[in-house]
C-alpha cells in the first residue's frame, strides 16, 4: 500500500520541535474560494493508512494515525459501462475528529474521494456520507461538519467502458483533514486500492 502525505504548508520548527504551519483551504459548496491563510500547530507524524480489499489486509505505515481508512466493493461481477459502488470506512482515533464533505467558505479542507484509474472506473455522481456532526468550530469560527466516531463514505462509481474483463483494482485517493480541538494537522491525501471483478461482453 503506498500512502502520499501533501501537507500544503510552509513550515518553521518550534522551540519543540512542533511544526508551525500555514495553509490554504477552498470550498466545495459552491465555486471555489481564494486562498486563505490559516496558522495552527501541527503534529509532524505521518499517518497510519488500513487498506482492506477482498478481505485482505495491507500492510499498515508507521506513524501517528489520526484516522484508519478501508475501502470494499460488493463481491458481485460488473459488466464495462456498469455501475458500482465504492464504500469508504474511517475510524478516527479518541480525541480527534475528521472534517466532512461539505464546508464553508474559509473553513476547512473538506472530505474529498477522487478515483484515479478512469480508464478502469471512474466517479458517477457525488459521495454521501454518514451524517456528520454540525457546531460552531473555535479552530475556524463557523460551523463546521465532522467526523468523531467511526464513519462511511459511499462513491458511485462506473466501470469503464473498455475495462479488461477479470479482476482490476481501482486506484482512489482519499483527501481529508483532522483536528483535536487544540492543533489542527495540515490536509493529507492517502491512497487506497479497491479489487473490482469486471464480467466479459457477450
Amino acid at each position: 500500500m503506498t500512502q502520499e502525505t501533501n501537507t500544503d504548508c510552509r513550515t518553521s520548527l518550534d522551540k519543540h520541535g512542533a511544526c508551525a504551519v500555514e495553509f490554504s483551504a477552498t470550498t466545495r459548496l459552491g465555486k471555489a474560494n481564494p486562498a486563505r491563510a490559516l496558522r495552527a500547530l501541527a503534529v509532524g507524524a505521518g499517518l497510519t493508512v488500513l487498506a482492506i480489499a477482498g478481505g485482505a489486509v495491507a500492510q499498515p505505515s508507521l506513524g501517528a494515525d489520526t484516522v484508519s481508512w478501508s475501502a470494499s466493493t460488493p463481491d458481485q461481477a460488473v459488466r464495462p459501462g456498469g455501475r458500482v459502488k465504492i464504500t469508504l470506512r474511517g475510524a478516527v482515533q479518541t480525541g480527534w475528529h475528521v472534517y466532512g464533505l461539505q464546508q464553508l467558505p474559509d473553513g476547512p479542507t473538506p472530505l474529498r474521494v477522487t478515483l484515479d484509474a478512469p480508464g478502469v472506473a471512474a466517479a458517477d455522481g457525488q459521495p454521501t456520507g454518514t451524517t456528520p456532526i454540525k457546531l460552531q468550530d473555535p479552530s475556524f469560527n463557523l460551523e463546521t461538519q465532522y467526523y468523531e466516531r467511526d464513519f462511511t463514505v459511499t462513491a458511485p462509481a462506473r466501470i469503464g467502458a473498455h475495462a479488461a474483463a477479470g479482476q482490476q483494482q481501482i486506484p482512489i485517493s482519499v483527501r481529508f483533514q483532522t483536528c483535536n480541538g487544540h492543533i489542527c494537522q495540515p490536509p493529507k491525501t492517502v491512497k487506497l486500492s479497491v479489487p473490482v471483478t469486471v464480467r466479459a461482453n457477450g
